[in-house]
C-alpha cells in the first residue's frame, strides 16, 4: 500500500477486519465504502447546543457539552433538526486510527445542496473534520440546518470521513502534471483537455469558476432556495422501483436567470443558492479530488460544496461532470461573473487503484440539486 486516500479494501482492511476493529461500534458493522470514502452513521444520542463550539487539544467533546450547557436528547425516527438551531449528534461509531493515517471529514453531497451544515468533531482536535494520525476518539457530527429543516434518525448519514496513509501533501499530485493525464482529468463540454486555471501562490491547487450558461436541459443557469418553507426535508428519500416519494423542487427552489447584458448574477444576502462549474471532471481510479475554499475575498458570500470527489466521478463521460457550488450571501447583495473563481481542488493518489461503484447519483450529473428532489418540470 503506497501514501494516498485508502481505497474500498484498504478501509476494511485496516479498520473492519482487524482484530479488535479500529471503528468501534456497539452493533456488527456492515460497511459498504465508497471508492474513497465510507459514510458516518448518526447514533441515537443528540445535543441542542447554543452555538457552534470546538475542543481544543486538552478537551475531549464531552467536555464541551457540559461546559456549554448542552441539552441531551434520543435521536428517533421522528427527529426534526430546525433551521436556525445548532446540534451536536453523537456517531455510530468511533474511531482508532493506526500510526501513519489520518483522517478528513466532509458532508455529503446530498446535504449540503440542503444549505446544511455538517462537521466532524472529535476529543481533542483542534479543527473541524481533521483527525490526527494515531488518535482514539468518539465521533460526533455538528448539526446546523440554515435555510430548511432536516429529518434525521439513527444510522441515518449526513457525511462521510476519508483515510488517508501518511498525509495530504505526500499523495497531492501537482496541479501542472494533471496535464499529462490521459484521458485528461479535466475536460470542456467537447470532450478535450480543458483550459484550467492554477490557484495564485499554489502550485498543487487547480480554481474551479462558475458557469452561466444555461443548463443544457433546464435552460437556466442555477437554483435559488424558497426562504419561507416550513416543511422539514428528509435528506434520504429516494425513487425506488415501485414509488418515488421525493420532494416536488418546485416547492423549495425557484430557477436563476443571469442578467442578458452583464451575464452575471445577483446574490441576495441571506439567500442560498445551487450553481455548476465550467470544469468537468473525469476521474480515474487512481485518483480522488479534495474541493476546498479558494479564497476569502470573493465578496460578502459564503462558498460551501461536496469536499470529496471520489475516483470514477464523471469518468464514463466523455464530455465529463462538473462540481456543484453552493452559495450563500450574507450581510449585503453580491454580483457574480460568468468565469468567476469560486473554489480550489486538490487531486490526491489513492493508495491503491478505487474499484467502480454503481451507488453514487451524481456521477452523470449536470445543475442537480439533491437527490431527495425530483427532476425539474417532472
Amino acid at each position: 500500500m503506497s501514501a494516498g486516500v485508502l481505497n474500498q479494501q484498504d478501509i476494511l482492511s485496516e479498520f473492519v477486519n482487524t482484530n479488535p476493529p479500529r471503528i468501534k461500534s456497539a452493533t456488527k458493522l456492515a460497511l459498504e465504502p465508497d471508492p474513497s470514502a465510507v459514510d458516518l452513521p448518526l447514533g441515537d444520542k443528540y445535543y441542542e447546543m447554543p452555538a457552534s463550539c470546538r475542543p481544543r487539544t486538552t478537551h475531549r467533546v464531552s467536555d464541551l457539552i457540559r461546559d456549554h450547557g448542552g441539552i441531551a436528547r434520543d435521536l428517533t425516527k421522528d427527529t426534526i433538526f430546525e433551521r436556525g438551531k445548532v446540534y451536536l449528534v453523537k456517531l455510530g461509531w468511533g474511531l482508532e486510527l493506526p500510526t501513519g493515517v489520518c483522517a478528513r471529514s466532509t458532508a455529503k453531497s446530498s446535504i449540503g445542496r440542503l444549505d446544511t451544515l455538517v462537521r466532524l468533531v472529535a476529543d481533542h482536535q483542534p479543527e473541524f473534520d481533521r483527525i490526527k494520525e494515531g488518535e482514539n476518539t468518539d465521533l460526533y457530527a455538528e448539526v446546523v440546518p440554515i435555510t430548511f429543516s432536516i429529518k434525521a434518525r439513527p444510522g441515518m448519514s449526513l457525511s462521510q470521513i476519508r483515510f488517508i496513509k501518511g498525509n495530504e501533501d505526500l499523495c497531492t499530485v501537482p496541479a501542472e502534471a494533471l496535464r499529462f493525464e490521459n484521458p485528461p482529468v479535466l475536460v470542456g463540454t467537447d470532450g478535450k483537455l480543458a483550459g484550467f486555471k492554477l490557484a495564485e501562490g499554489d502550485s498543487n491547487a487547480v480554481v474551479l469558476s462558475l458557469d452561466l450558461s444555461p443548463d443544457p436541459v433546464l435552460d437556466f443557469v442555477g437554483f435559488v432556495a424558497k426562504n419561507d418553507v416550513a416543511e422539514p426535508i428528509d435528506p434520504s428519500i429516494r425513487k425506488t422501483a415501485d414509488d418515488d416519494q421525493r420532494y416536488d423542487p418546485k416547492a423549495f427552489w425557484d430557477p436563476v436567470e443571469p442578467k442578458k447584458d452583464t451575464n452575471t448574477v445577483q446574490i441576495e444576502r441571506d439567500k442560498f443558492y445551487i450553481f455548476r462549474s465550467k470544469e468537468r471532471f473525469r476521474i480515474p481510479p487512481h485518483l480522488a479530488v479534495d474541493c476546498q475554499a479558494y479564497s476569502e475575498s470573493l465578496g460578502d458570500i459564503r462558498i460551501h460544496y461536496a469536499g470529496f470527489a471520489h475516483p470514477f466521478f464523471g469518468y464514463e463521460r466523455e464530455n465529463g461532470t462538473p462540481l456543484i457550488f453552493e452559495v450563500r450571501g450574507h450581510s449585503m447583495d453580491t454580483i457574480l461573473q460568468d468565469d468567476d473563481g469560486l473554489a480550489k481542488v486538490y487531486f490526491r493518489r489513492m493508495s491503491r487503484l478505487a474499484e467502480p461503484d454503481d451507488k453514487q447519483v451524481y456521477n452523470e450529473q449536470e445543475l442537480q440539486l439533491s437527490a431527495c428532489f425530483k427532476p425539474w418540470g417532472a
